[in-house]
């Protein structure tokens, strides 16, 4: 069954910033709803994942797409991208859980976190025993070797987007794959073959990390799938979250 779906605005007001963001709600679905909190790689946007959000709202569940704080030049939430960091990125998702958390149809048991690239990564960095599973296209685990031992003197331009030093001291200062390890929830992976800027051994490496982990491989595909993996890969996500997962806790 497809649901007719309500788009509606819906930012996060804090005290030192706001984090824009769109809840995606099926029309006509009475009681708590599953929730999939959507978040988008380096200088993306929640628009970016418009696609996903509204595939998993006509399938009856909610969908919570936002901007992280200085995470692109097209974000509508505040903040600079100079002050942008994996660290502040965390902070941003962690704020978006607990207020999805308090969204009266939001299901506590069956939230679950989708990530794309840096989102994916951030995700995985950030979930525990809240989030009932994950759901990570090409997560950039690839970050912390990346820039290991790097610094920033002033700013610097770096894939269209303005960092400052914020993001190399922001790194994760522990072994990424052991944080992972402790989350015992259900993860799906998603992975093009093809992919030279996240290289398809990071998330080979993720997956024998996580306790219940299917990873698939997109033959030939790279960073950025091409319209037809992206097809397929938003029906094996929604198809994947209506069939039922564990709830967590």
């Amino acid at each position: 069954m497809k649901y007719t779906i309500d788009v509606k605005e819906m930012p996060i007001q804090l005290a030192d910033r706001e984090i824009y963001g769109r809840l995606y709600v099926p029309c006509k679905k009475n009681g708590a709803l599953p929730c999939v909190i959507l978040s988008h790689g380096y200088n993306s946007c929640c628009g970016d994942l418009e696609d996903m959000a509204r595939s998993l709202a006509e399938c009856g569940v909610l969908a919570y797409s936002y901007d992280f704080c200085g995470g692109s030049v097209r974000s509508q939430s505040s903040g600079r991208s100079v002050d942008m960091s994996i660290s502040s990125e965390m902070d941003d998702l962690n704020k978006v859980i607990e207020f999805i958390r308090n969204l009266e149809n939001a299901d506590n048991d069956r939230i679950y976190l989708y990530g794309e690239s840096q989102g994916g990564f951030v995700s995985a960095l950030t979930a525990d025993e809240r989030i009932a599973g994950m759901y990570l296209l090409y997560p950039a685990f690839c970050i912390p070797d990346n820039w290991r031992g790097r610094t920033i003197e002033g700013t610097m331009m770096f894939m269209g987007l303005e960092l400052s030093d914020k993001f190399c001291k922001g790194l994760p200062q522990f072994d990424v794959f052991e944080h992972i390890g402790r989350y015992m929830g259900r993860v799906r992976l998603y992975q093009g073959t093809a992919d030279t800027l996240v290289t398809p051994d990071y998330a080979k490496r993720a997956e024998k990390c996580f306790t219940d982990c299917t990873l698939t491989e997109f033959p030939g595909e790279g960073h950025g799938f091409s319209a037809a993996a992206r097809k397929r890969l938003i029906e094996a996500v929604t198809e994947d979250i209506t069939a039922g997962l564990t709830p967590a806790g």
